[in-house]
Formats: C-alpha cells, structure tokens, sequence
C-alpha cells in the first residue's frame, strides 16, 4: 500500500510514550493545528450537511476547495505561483459533474477512524500488507506508523504539499514507481 501523506496523527494517548524531543514536536503540531479551520471536526460533525451543499452550489464547492487548496499548501504563492484557474475549474469540476465532492470525503471522516480524544485513529492490523508512503513525516511519525504497519518505504525530503499529485506529478510517479520496484 503506498500513501501519499502520513498514516495516521499523534493523539493524546500517544503523548505518555514521547521522548522530551516528541513531547515537543507534538507541541508545535498543536499550534499548527489551531491555526486554521479545523475541517476534520467539520466533517465529523455534520458530512451529509457538507455533502449536500457542495452538490446544491457549485459556488460553495469552489469556495471550499479554493480554501483548502491555499490551507493546504505550505507555502505563500506569488502571483507567478498562484494555482492556474483552469486547473483549479477542472478539479472542482470533477467533483461537480460527477456528484462526488461528498462521498471523497466520508473514508477520511467516518467515526470508526477517529480516536477517544477526537484525534485521528492510527490504522491497525495491517502488518501483512508492505506499506509505503510518499512524505511520511518526523521519526515520531514513522515510530507510531511502526507499531501496526510493515513500513517498507519512508523517503525524506520529497517535495511537495497535500495537493502533491497535482503540485509534483513527476516526482509524485517516481516514488510510487521506487516503492513498488524495491517490492518485486
């Protein structure tokens, strides 16, 4: 299994087993955290809601996607940097027509995912399945992913944000072509 983000969040429960350095870390993921919309409480709370009005108004789906688009990104663009209209229109487009702006979300937001404290859940029981991952994360990151995962693929330093199939295609494609290729 290869992902393109990490497997899983720390939570609560995982803040007992940190060394002083992970205590830290986990620190500075909580100020990250509280400095945006919180769209995973969002979804949780109400994703037939959200459902709907993304599939009733095409405006309000653009709105949500252009917001996430510049969330997600990690960086500041410049006008030179900005993302293409087009590209944007063909992949707000592509939820529209389609009628599945809602359902995209529902695996990452149903409540069999969520942890006791409201964070997100590690996945578990996965040790038969190799898994990769294309931007894993710190060393706390790849520890907690350890404890139920067989990870076999965790390259640092890929480029790229959350949206990487559409910010680095090429290197997006090369790394799931390394992961599949040390599996052979």
């Amino acid at each position: 299994m290869h992902i393109d983000g990490g497997f899983g969040f720390p939570t609560a429960a995982d803040v007992p087993d940190m060394s002083v350095a992970e205590r830290a870390e986990w620190e500075q993921m909580q100020r990250w955290m509280s400095g945006g919309v919180d769209h995973h409480a969002l979804l949780r709370a109400a994703p037939q809601t959200f459902s709907y009005a993304w599939n009733d108004s095409p405006g309000g789906l653009l709105a949500w996607m252009m917001q996430k688009f510049k969330e997600f990104t990690m960086t500041v663009p410049t006008p030179e940097q900005a993302i293409d209209r087009d590209h944007l229109l063909t992949n707000v487009s592509l939820y529209w027509f389609t009628g599945t702006s809602g359902t995209s979300s529902w695996p990452m937001y149903e409540r069999l995912t969520v942890a006791d404290d409201g964070g997100f859940a590690w996945p578990t029981g996965q040790r038969r399945v190799p898994s990769g991952v294309y931007g894993g994360g710190s060393a706390l990151m790849r520890r907690l992913a350890e404890r139920d995962n067989t990870i076999v693929h965790w390259p640092q330093g890929n480029p790229g944000s959350h949206f990487v199939a559409m910010d680095e295609p090429l290197a997006h494609a090369a790394d799931i072509r390394a992961f599949f290729k040390g599996l052979r």
